[in-house]
């Protein structure tokens, strides 16, 4: 009799434990599966994010017409694959690609593939083609477990310039399944070894089992069931609360390893208000800026223009122009201080605005550029001479923000024609 009771509650308790571990595998696994396919979603939110923010669509496009690789298209596509690799456990490729009827054309690819490389049509692309072609929407596909998600991205008057495509690598759960069914297969032999125990302690010592389990059918028949209740708590409940315990700490464990936290953006919002060529402000952060300098009390402008920089790319190529521009932009750099912000504002311009200026200040700069005038950008063995044209306005108290950036603005023609003159440039 014992010898098969105990055979009984072995089998009773093997099945329980082992029913747990199995619904606990597949509640975790599933719990898992959930954070990956989240977690995979703002993986490919963050990297779209980040790759608009980093693209500027007019000049891929214009990369994309020419097939020159600049060294803003450099820098942005380094960038784009720096990104993919310090993110290459979730993601699997960063593309900028072109569509048409035929083909899609790569602009940026974090995979290698060269600025104007063919990307053929696949099943999927192929049945939203008017979608990328038109490009209004983003989409997301889903193929054998990875998730690929398509933006477009526009330039500011609105052309398409492509569509953005982050392609993720596997679910992290597949890579997890081999970890997560060894931890539960473990847990699952200790469960057997634990009834083998069990089994084995009530071979001993079945004398008590066998009391308290007379007592418990003699509760059930008097309906005095809180002995023997209290009895299976102490051989059961408290394995399967063990359990649990185990199993709960399993997995903060693991959400704890899978909590990478939120992506630093002060490298994105830098990019996205500086120029990538010479590191000034940009145009789009002088127009947040416009305002604030509309009410300052004071104000210094000195705007900049490059002379006979078309001329420049024309004939000795964009290689050089972009030397030019540096060695400007480097110049102009030496007359800032705290509260002054130089932006570029178009390829060959650049505009000084001091905050903190005084009449003082500004009569120094001035002096310091007329000592230097005519200073030369390009190399002495250039065959084409580029030169720096300059011209400020001051204002104080009352005054009007346009009309003093069209005084700085006229001034600085007056001096690109007297340097024309000067240098024998020509009217270009």
């Amino acid at each position: 009799m014992s010898r098969s009771l105990n055979k009984s509650i072995g089998s009773f308790a093997a099945v329980i434990l082992v029913l747990f571990v199995l619904i606990s595998f597949g509640v975790s696994y599933g719990c898992v599966k959930l954070i990956s396919s989240h977690y995979s979603e703002r993986a490919a939110s963050a990297a779209l994010d980040f790759s608009s923010l980093t693209i500027n669509a007019d000049n891929a496009r214009q990369s994309f017409k020419t097939r020159i690789k600049s060294d803003d298209y450099e820098s942005v596509q380094n960038k784009l694959s720096a990104y993919q690799r310090s993110n290459s456990d979730i993601i699997n490729r960063i593309s900028l690609v072109s569509f048409s009827n035929t083909a899609g054309v790569y602009i940026y690819d974090s995979g290698g593939e060269a600025l104007g490389a063919r990307l053929d049509y696949t099943s999927y692309t192929s049945s939203v083609k008017a979608e990328l072609i038109n490009g209004r929407n983003s989409m997301n596909h889903m193929n054998k477990g990875r998730l690929t998600v398509y933006r477009p991205l526009r330039t500011v008057d609105d052309n398409l310039c492509g569509t953005v495509i982050v392609e993720l690598q596997e679910p992290f759960e597949k890579h997890y399944f081999t970890l997560i069914a060894g931890v539960f297969g473990a847990l699952l032999i200790l469960s057997l070894i634990f009834v083998l125990i069990l089994v084995l302690h009530l071979k001993k010592k079945i004398s008590s089992p066998l009391k308290k389990i007379s007592a418990y059918i003699d509760s059930i028949q008097k309906n005095e069931k809180s002995h023997k209740a209290t009895d299976a708590s102490v051989i059961f409940d408290d394995s399967r609360e063990d359990e649990i315990g185990q199993l709960s700490a399993s997995l903060k464990a693991l959400l704890s390893s899978m909590d990478t936290g939120e992506r630093d953006l002060n490298q994105a919002i830098y990019d996205a208000n500086h120029d990538g060529m010479t590191q000034h402000w940009n145009k789009r952060f002088y127009h947040s800026m416009e305002e604030s300098f509309r009410k300052c009390e004071a104000l210094c402008v000195i705007y900049f223009d490059v002379n006979n920089l078309k001329l420049m790319n024309d004939t000795l190529g964009h290689e050089s122009g972009d030397f030019v521009i540096k060695r400007a932009a480097n110049y102009i750099r030496e007359f800032l201080e705290d509260g002054d912000y130089c932006f570029r504002m178009g390829g060959d311009e650049f505009l000084i605005v001091m905050t903190k200026g005084s009449i003082r200040k500004l009569d120094k700069v001035m002096d310091k550029l007329n000592e230097d005038s005519p200073y030369i950008l390009s190399r002495k063995s250039d065959s084409v001479k580029c030169s720096l044209s300059y011209g400020c306005s001051y204002a104080k108290g009352v005054f009007s923000y346009d009309s003093l950036l069209a005084e700085a603005e006229e001034n600085m023609y007056l001096k690109k024609a007297e340097l024309k003159k000067l240098l024998k440039m020509p009217d270009r």
